[in-house]
């Protein structure tokens, strides 16, 4: 039975002056293009001599300038390098984390490469530093300066708020145009985006031309040159607590006629950047890679596909065949919420490109809504019911946590829907095929918002 529960910019640029080193290169997208081996770019080298560029550059992105964490609660922090190619050698980098002040937060290195698990020992405000040492060309190391993120740690229970951002790196071409949604997930898991205030989208250099409304910022690549142009994107929100927070990301920026990738996680059909997992109830998402044409491409990556989390209780069930990933988690019911980061990386076998995703996860989200009807869902013609649960810390409440807040609404296809009153409604089809419904409350003191969309096939 498939049941489903819903609910910085720091940068571092390093120089080594490297000699470019002779080699067979391989193909060419055309002559003087360089080759963009992970970061989702796929070139081939330099179509002029038979030359492989090397890099000469780094640049480090931190994905928070700051964060907030409670006394014995942990944040995941994440950090990528790319060099002046658009190569994501953040797999090939050697990180090392440190405190100022271990007594207000402790860190150690995370699973996935490039993070860090923050833990909230006092309350106060401290800085956690990264020193990155990238494994260069002709056995080279060159070390790049050390950044810092800020850190605040609240007392025990004191609602905190993180960014939530698709990309950890990302690769463009010239005249491309993307749209990236962030969003604010504050500790218990619940969105806050619409609560937040003050977005602000922005880019370091004009490679990349940046819009935005709101949580969503527009990205269009700007270079028409045969090396790629690199900019840090950054999105800046005031929280519902007054605090700031800022997210980034790197954009490299290829020409026109190079092929770029990258790595898209959706659930119902609609891009995620953050997910919630309850014991007991596992989550799927869908994973694809599209190319800078918005042609799907995930056949062409048969390789190696990655997937790491932060957390210790958080299990990844990937379908190669499908590409349809299960998370659950073996969080115990009844105790706070852990929020983690899942990163995964697409691999091709006859593509440089990596490209790479990542998930903010939320396991035993405060509140949450549960269905556990048929699997699947199917609606003759004359309807059918469906119900939902609402849970607290992953225990059933059943429906009175929801403050008399309940909405169903259809999501989409050939479907109508009748509220019965509360958790109830009857779903009439209007047609045949796929379709969603979507059910929501306010939960809780909290005034916590959840939704969860249930999927079927109406006949």
């Amino acid at each position: 039975m498939r049941t489903r529960a819903w609910t910085g910019w720091i940068v571092c640029m390093a120089t080594a002056m490297l000699m470019a080193a002779c080699g067979g290169g391989g193909g060419s997208s055309g002559a003087g293009t360089t080759a963009p081996a992970g970061a989702g770019g796929d070139a081939g080298g330099s179509a002029g001599g038979g030359t492989t560029a090397v890099a000469k550059s780094y640049t480090l992105v931190m994905n928070r300038t700051s964060g907030q964490v409670g006394v014995g609660s942990t944040i995941s922090l994440t950090a990528s390098v790319v060099d002046d190619l658009g190569n994501d050698v953040t797999g090939t980098t050697t990180f090392v984390w440190t405190s100022n002040n271990g007594s207000m937060a402790a860190v150690a290195n995370g699973t996935i490469p490039g993070s860090a698990v923050v833990t909230g020992v006092g309350v106060g405000t401290t800085a956690v530093n990264v020193l990155a040492t990238v494994t260069g060309a002709n056995g080279t190391t060159p070390a790049l300066p050390q950044v810092a993120a800020t850190i605040t740690v609240v007392a025990p229970g004191v609602r905190t708020y993180s960014l939530a951002l698709p990309y950890p790196v990302l690769s463009m071409t010239d005249g491309q145009v993307l749209p990236v949604t962030a969003s604010l997930i504050d500790s218990d898991g619940a969105n806050r985006s619409a609560a937040a205030t003050g977005w602000a989208w922005r880019s370091s250099t004009s490679a990349v031309q940046v819009t935005a409304a709101s949580n969503v910022g527009t990205l269009r690549g700007v270079n028409a040159s045969d090396t790629a142009a690199q900019s840090v994107v950054t999105v800046q929100v005031t929280a519902p607590d007054g605090n700031t927070l800022t997210g980034a990301f790197l954009v490299s920026v290829f020409k026109s006629s190079v092929s770029t990738y990258r790595l898209v996680l959706s659930q119902f059909g609609q891009q995620i950047n953050a997910l919630n997992v309850l014991n007991g109830y596992p989550q799927t998402y869908d994973s694809r890679v599209l190319r800078n044409d918005e042609t799907d491409a995930t056949a062409d990556f048969t390789g190696l596909w990655t997937y790491m989390t932060t957390s210790p209780s958080l299990a990844v069930l990937p379908n190669s065949a499908t590409h349809v990933t299960t998370v659950s988690t073996s969080r115990p019911t009844g105790i706070a919420p852990l929020q983690s980061v899942l990163d995964e990386m697409a691999g091709s076998l006859t593509l440089t490109a990596k490209p790479r995703a990542q998930l903010l996860v939320t396991e035993q989200p405060t509140w949450g809504l549960i269905y556990s009807g048929p699997d699947p869902f199917i609606v003759p013609g004359g309807g059918a019911p469906v119900s939902a649960h609402l849970l607290h810390r992953g225990v059933d409440e059943g429906i009175m946590g929801c403050n008399n807040t309940w909405n169903w609404q259809v999501g989409s296809g050939p479907v109508s829907i009748i509220p019965f009153g509360a958790n109830l409604a009857q779903v009439v089809s209007t047609g045949s095929g796929p379709f969603t419904v979507i059910v929501s409350c306010t939960a809780g003191p909290e005034a916590m918002p959840v939704s969860l969309t249930i999927p079927g096939i109406a006949q």
